[in-house]
């Protein structure tokens, strides 16, 4: 996130503009999953729920993930929709140029690694993105999401057939929990941002950045693909 966004350093509230500017940026994403007519499953807190006798309260999520399938991408028509221009306001327009560069890169990378077992990238599943609340880390609420992702993916396929389930991971936290679920990790490691942002895929503290240009030396993040994820649904149930 830190290099569509150009920040300099890790936002860690949202009552923060940083960490505010990061919430509706997330905003946009889920909310361009669906008016593109992708799949945004939510887990709801629904114990807390129960407790308070709410019948409807806005802010129970507790996890969240974006699916694309087959065939299918973000739409330019909805992330207009979406708020893509309150994103554009708050970061500027070099965050377009950002995320193409990312999805040129990790799309390569999986149309590359697909190839090799004579598939396209037209016969994946994408996980663009999937969050857990902090409050409800360590739930098992990120695996569950996947896995019933998983489910939805093998009931939408032909007969017989085990689609590939692909998703970038940029964080060393999340990359051997996606490993666990049966993942790999696609080589070589993707790396861009060299000599604009350091490894976080924050940019320099100053402006010209030169007193950090030592530090300059890329983002480097992980494609990952699933190739059976009938299995990992079976060992589960």
């Amino acid at each position: 996130m830190n290099w569509f966004s150009g920040a300099v350093e890790i936002p860690t509230s949202v009552s923060s503009k940083a960490g505010f500017e990061l919430y509706q940026f997330y905003r946009t994403v889920f909310n361009a999953c669906i008016l593109s007519r992708g799949r945004l499953i939510v887990a709801e807190n629904l114990s807390e729920r129960l407790e308070k006798n709410e019948v409807e309260n806005k802010n129970n999520i507790a996890a969240a993930a974006a699916w694309y399938g087959p065939k299918e991408d973000v739409q330019i028509i909805a992330t207009l929709r979406a708020g893509i221009l309150i994103t554009l306001r708050n970061y500027g327009l070099r965050t377009l140029k950002r995320i193409r560069e990312y999805t040129k890169v990790s799309h390569a990378a999986f149309r590359k690694e697909l190839k090799r077992r004579t598939l396209t990238y037209d016969d994946a599943w994408y996980l663009q993105c999937i969050f857990t609340a902090k409050p409800y880390e360590g739930q098992g609420l990120m695996s569950a999401l996947v896995r019933e992702g998983f489910r939805y993916a093998l009931k939408c396929s032909p007969s017989g057939t085990v689609p590939p389930v692909v998703l970038e991971s940029s964080s060393n936290k999340s990359r051997p929990r996606y490993q666990h679920l049966g993942f790999e990790i696609i080589e070589p490691w993707c790396h861009i941002g060299i000599g604009k942002v350091d490894s976080r895929g924050c940019g320099p503290t100053n402006k010209k950045g030169k007193a950090d240009s030592k530090k300059l030396d890329g983002f480097k993040y992980t494609c990952m693909v699933h190739w059976d994820c009938r299995k990992a649904v079976e060992n589960n149930e």
